[in-house]
């Protein structure tokens, strides 16, 4: 018994392209694009405690501050934030899981699109 497959995917530069409507995606721009907003959706939700009892809007560099401190093992920096957050990255399993725990979320969060109705 033979089965045959075929499969309607177009390559530019090696990778293949995801078509969704007009919008054309590498597997990993897409990745990097769901993660991307994400981590924005959470940060810009967070607020921070000062030490006069005031509160701010969370930074990338109080989050990598924190992230350092919290998981010295995950190497991060305000940089290597910024350039997820803005979808140039794609982030490594570890950093993921530390995110998902500082934030309260599971690491599914960062790596899964939410179903439209």
């Amino acid at each position: 018994m033979s089965v045959s497959v075929t499969m309607d995917v177009q390559y530019e530069d090696g990778e293949p392209r995801l078509h969704e409507g007009d919008n054309e995606q590498t597997p990993r721009q897409a990745a990097a694009s769901i993660f991307s907003r994400r981590l924005s959706d959470l940060i810009g939700e967070s607020v921070v405690a000062t030490e006069d009892g005031a509160t701010r809007g969370l930074t990338l560099y109080s989050l990598a501050q924190h992230l350092e401190l919290a998981y010295p093992d995950v190497p991060v920096s305000q940089s290597g934030l910024y350039r997820l957050v803005h979808g140039e990255a794609i982030p490594r399993l570890d950093l993921i899981i530390a995110l998902a725990r500082v934030f309260d979320v599971p690491p599914e969060y960062f790596v899964t699109e939410e179903k439209k109705d």
